[in-house]
């Protein structure tokens, strides 16, 4: 099921999905009733978004009989990254093996479970999977211990899953991350964006991450932190909790891989007592992480919104104080 599969559509130019194309896409692989639904009775919701846009799509239940294809699926086309996150094109997925990953991941039982991977005639690659019953995780949520403890179950599971993804070695994604921090630093165009803002940033541009990051990485390679498979993109978005579950299964379910790469399992801020010291440098790893990329999306964009800048210089204060509080040396 995750081998490409032609079908027979072309976009827009505007690449926007049509109830047809939509109808054609999923009818390749869900071919007993969805290949001859009349597109016009469809309900669609199409989202575009910086790195893939998504739709759900729903059909009417059969005049008689009960249906024996799913109703409602949900599609995800995927686009260009763009050249913010050039980096890490040579250590994530490709938008093949990622398709690859989410079926190998759906077939656990952890995941939706994927239809099929698709490219159509102008060359839109995407893939079909089960529309989950469930909501993004609500900051809320955090204070309820079984969703608290399934997230913790479902990123150590995540950790340590076999999967047929080329394991590279972590030393790769700092060299590459620590490198593209550094082409920030000091950068005045960063500084000008921020004071036409109205937001200062020149703390938070002045500040040498990488040097630091190198020494959060050189303190867990000391402490024996362990490594695995991370998501690098951890976040209320990326965590879907289920409206309905059964006994014994997770209530939640982690979506979105693109950047899934080897790292140390801390990056995703794991909260058993085991790993407890590792996530507390995992938390710098992974705010250099946001940090780096927010910073390439201002520059490559002009990015002035100051409700970003707000956020960067927040996240810059939880670096330097997280930093301060784990009493590393700035070598």
């Amino acid at each position: 099921m995750a081998t490409l599969t032609p079908v027979p559509v072309t976009f827009s130019k505007d690449e926007v999905p049509t109830k047809k194309n939509v109808r054609d896409i999923i009818g390749t692989f869900l071919t007993e009733e969805w290949r001859s639904v009349d597109p016009e009775t469809l309900t669609m919701s199409y989202h575009a978004s910086f790195v893939n846009a998504h739709c759900h799509v729903e059909r009417p239940k059969p005049a008689t009989g009960t249906p024996t294809e799913t109703l409602k699926v949900f599609i995800k086309f995927h686009n260009d990254t763009g050249s913010c996150l050039e980096i890490f094109k040579p250590l994530a997925p490709t938008k093949h093996e990622e398709a690859l990953l989410c079926y190998e991941y759906g077939r656990t039982g952890l995941g939706a479970k994927v239809y099929g991977f698709f490219k159509t005639q102008d060359g839109t690659l995407g893939r079909v999977e089960e529309f989950l019953d469930a909501r993004n995780m609500e900051p809320e949520d955090v204070e309820n211990s079984v969703i608290r403890a399934d997230v913790a179950r479902g990123l150590a599971t995540f950790h340590v899953l076999k999967m047929s993804l080329e394991k590279k070695a972590v030393d790769l994604y700092y060299e590459a991350v620590i490198n593209g921090l550094r082409d920030y630093l000091k950068m005045d165009k960063l500084k000008a964006l921020g004071k036409e803002a109205g937001i200062s940033i020149d703390k938070l541009v002045d500040y040498d991450y990488g040097r630091r990051l190198r020494n959060v990485v050189d303190k867990l390679e000391t402490t024996g932190g362990k490594t695995g498979w991370c998501i690098h993109d951890i976040q209320f978005m990326n965590v879907m909790v289920k409206s309905h579950v059964k006994e014994g299964e997770s209530k939640v379910i982690l979506i979105d891989f693109e950047f899934v790469m080897q790292n140390y399992r801390a990056f995703d801020i794991d909260t058993g007592d085991q790993v407890f010291l590792e996530s507390e440098y995992g938390y710098l790893l992974a705010i250099t992480f946001d940090i780096h990329n927010m910073l390439c999306f201002m520059d490559a964009q002009g990015d002035k919104d100051p409700l970003n800048l707000l956020g960067l210089n927040k996240l810059f204060d939880g670096f330097v104080d997280q930093y301060a509080k784990l009493n590393l040396e700035d070598s």
